[in-house]
């Protein structure tokens, strides 16, 4: 199995058995997984898709291509029997004697290939041609020279079939996209595979709060609550408490950024208000159930934090202020006010 198809499988099926998690974890209407699921299912039969469609286009092609365009008896000759035979081994044992009584041909010989059993004809001393069977039934035979006409005769009369020559063999397999156009292709479906976990999250989290990293990483973490042997509830509540403490944090760094201005400053602060109000509620959804020692440690960590978090957006952004960068607004003034102000902080976090 090639790497391509590996990775279209592997990643495919994995998109498709995230929605269908995150459509039993997060509940609400199955539809708004269905692109998760949906890429998923792209990624894995784009390659093989694209290989059946070049196969048939150049079938098609030949098919409807000047009747003898394309023969040559030096690139090889086939030909398919118009009708099927129901026991392949009895029609193969009637061609046999039919065959060896032609002078034109030196040995015949019973062969095993992939597709099943066949015979394998000398001729000319070192020269080749084939009669073998499909598996719906069809004789077929394959060689590389004028005498394959003739032998193709001699299979007819021997078993009663007609047969038509073609361009088409059938037992030439899909063939892989191959070269840049495979690269191209690789490219394509590691996209499908990103955009379907992009996809879950933006379902999972649809508050444009978060980016789509943020929300991929949340969804991870929902994952790995319900996946990982020993994590309980709780601590994943923890674990994506902490991970928006860190959101909030990183507000302070952003607002200090010399491209912003005054509305970008003011919406960096909203942000970090409506992320810290989210660990907030995880935080309190957290005190309300039972907690181990080490559990309610974390907690009132991550309140002191969660605290000192809002504060260090404030301090940057009355910063941005003073610096006389920006210009001071009444909306940036609430934004600082409320994030100093954080009535669900216990006393512990506070403090």
């Amino acid at each position: 199995m090639n790497t391509l198809r590996t990775v279209a499988w592997g990643g495919g099926g994995f998109a498709v058995l995230l929605g269908v998690w995150a459509t039993i974890h997060y509940g609400g209407p199955p539809v708004r997984f269905l692109p998760t699921v949906a890429l998923g299912l792209v990624a894995a039969t784009l390659p093989f898709g694209i290989a059946y469609t070049k196969r048939a286009v150049i079938s098609t092609r030949r098919r409807f291509a000047d009747v003898d365009d394309g023969f040559s008896a030096e690139t090889g000759s086939i030909f398919v029997s118009t009708t099927t035979v129901d026991d392949p081994l009895d029609c193969l044992e009637t061609i046999v004697p039919a065959i060896r009584a032609d002078d034109d041909y030196e040995e015949v010989t019973r062969e095993s290939f992939q597709e099943g059993p066949g015979l394998m004809v000398l001729y000319g001393g070192f020269h080749n041609a084939f009669v073998r069977i499909t598996e719906p039934g069809r004789v077929v035979v394959t060689g590389a020279s004028e005498r394959t006409h003739a032998l193709a005769d001699t299979v007819s009369k021997a078993s009663g079939l007609s047969f038509e020559r073609t361009r088409n063999n059938p037992f030439a397999g899909l063939k892989p996209v191959r070269g840049a156009s495979r690269v191209f292709l690789g490219v394509i479906v590691l996209t499908l595979i990103l955009g379907s976990a992009v996809a879950v999250g933006t379902a999972a989290y649809p508050s444009d709060t978060y980016n789509p990293a943020e929300r991929t990483v949340l969804v991870g973490i929902d994952a790995r609550g319900d996946l990982a042997p020993g994590v309980s509830r709780t601590d994943t509540r923890l674990s994506k408490a902490a991970f928006l403490v860190t959101i909030v944090d990183e507000g302070a760094q952003e607002v200090t950024w010399a491209r912003n201005d005054s509305e970008r400053v003011t919406a960096y602060g909203r942000q970090a208000l409506r992320t810290s109000r989210d660990a907030r509620a995880l935080l309190t959804t957290v005190r309300e159930g039972p907690l181990t020692p080490t559990q309610a440690a974390r907690a009132d960590s991550l309140d002191r934090r969660l605290v000192d978090a809002r504060e260090s957006v404030a301090v940057a952004m009355a910063a941005r202020i003073e610096s006389g960068s920006v210009n001071e607004t009444a909306e940036m003034r609430r934004v600082m006010a409320e994030l100093r102000a954080d009535p669900g902080a216990t006393s512990s976090g506070a403090g």
